[in-house]
This record gives C-alpha cells, structure tokens and sequence, in this order.
C-alpha cells in the first residue's frame, strides 16, 4: 500500500520535484557524512584530456552513489558533456530528474523500452547516445537494468560502443552501511549514512571494432563481465580495509 502510494506520488508534477530534492539531498547526506576512497582515476587521465568517447558501466543495484563518480570527473577534468540513460517508466524519470541535479544529461529509453519485441533502445534515444559519444560525451550505463536478470549484460551496451567507437570502462562504489531491498530483483541497496565510501574505475578497459566478428563479441562480453564483477569485489574490500582504519 505504502509503495502504491509513492508511486502515483512519483507520477505527480509537483511530488515528482519534491521526491527528486529528497533523494538528491540525502545522497549527499550520505556523502558529507561519510569517509571516501577514490580508486584508479589516473586511469582515464589519458582518455579524458584526449575527448574520447567513454561508457562507464556498472551493475544496477550500486547505482545510488554513481553521480558522485561523475562529480569527481566534472570537477577533475571540468568535464561537462555526460550523459545517462534512464527507463521511461516512472522509477526510471526519477533517476533521470536526480542525475541532472548533478548535471548530467539525462537519456530517457532504456534497454527495455524498445520497439523491437520491447526490448531493446528506442531508436531517437540511441540516435542521441551515438551522437553525443561521437562528440566526446561520457555514457554511464547500467547494462542489466532496468529489470534484469540481475548482473547480466544486455546486448545494447556492446553495440552502441561497436557504433559509436566509445571504449567501455567498468565503474563502481561500495558503502560500509546499506539497506537492501530485499523484493528487488536486484537486492538494490541504499547507503547510509556515517558510512564508507569507495569509488572505484576499472584499469581494464574494453574497445569494440566495428568488424569485430559475432565470436569476439562474445568473447568480450564474457570478460566484462568478469571486469565489472571484479571493479565491484575491489570496491567491497577497500571499503573493509577502511572500516578497519577508522
């Protein structure tokens, strides 16, 4: 009843706003009030200053401290051009609206808004990814959302970087203290705060020819995989390992 309710909140204008202001201000409650990590940064130095097309990809049930990542690499590098992509289902506009606050180009369409069977990006919004990463822009990107199954790629993810030349990096973060959703079907967690922080970018990144044959791609798309299991494994330890320092 309760998540009815907030629900058809969520549908509203004006909740839609007050709803938005809420989360925005509490993941920053979480933010200043916990300690932070930041991990392999220099690794995108390069990939950065030369205005190459970037996706940072990374599981949907750690997806509530990612804007913090983005903030990091808009201050750093005083990047602005990057980019998210969103559902269209109500949950998934609340993302979105929350992303821009932190001054991200919100992309509404995910990987299971499509025409095509509903699967897959609708084309006016993948038109506008291509675009935007052929400009330089950064994509972050859930490649199992926005309804699973949980920790596996979706094929979009691997032919828009094919397209668009964008290399793929695995991202992550990891919280000392956390809720999990338990009836997600994601085990989604929410951060706490008077946490743990600790963000982590991958050294592994993952480039995609356009030639690149059927038997490569899913060569590639076990390894990422791999690499986005282990970025976020990473993260989980380090924020042990400060747990125990403070």
């Amino acid at each position: 009843m309760i998540k009815l309710f907030f629900r058809r909140l969520s549908y509203n204008k004006v909740s839609k706003k007050i709803i938005t202001l809420a989360v925005y201000y509490y993941l920053f409650l979480v933010y200043k009030t916990s300690q932070t990590k930041y991990i392999g940064f220099e690794n995108i130095d390069k990939l950065i200053k030369n205005n190459e097309p970037i996706i940072f990809a990374f599981w949907h049930n750690r997806l509530m401290m990612i804007p913090f990542i983005a903030r990091k690499i808009k201050r750093k590098y005083n990047k602005h051009n990057l980019m998210t992509l969103a559902s269209r289902h109500g949950d998934g506009q609340l993302v979105g609206n929350v992303m821009e606050h932190f001054g991200l180009i919100s992309i509404l369409g995910s990987s299971k808004d499509g025409r095509r069977g509903n699967k897959g990006i609708d084309y006016s919004s993948l038109r506008k990814i291509i675009d935007g990463l052929k400009k330089g822009y950064a994509l972050g990107i859930t490649p199992d959302g926005p309804r699973g199954p949980n920790q596996q790629i979706n094929g979009e993810l691997l032919n828009i970087a094919k397209i668009s030349g964008a290399t793929i990096i695995p991202i992550s973060y990891s919280c000392s203290k956390f809720k999990i959703i338990k009836k997600s079907w994601d085990s989604f967690k929410i951060p706490l705060p008077f946490s743990n922080l600790c963000f982590c970018i991958d050294d592994k990144f993952f480039e995609i020819p356009r030639d690149t044959e059927q038997s490569s791609l899913e060569k590639i798309h076990i390894n990422l995989k791999l690499r986005m299991d282990l970025v976020q494994k990473v993260a989980d330890e380090k924020v042990i390992l400060l747990d125990r320092k403070f």
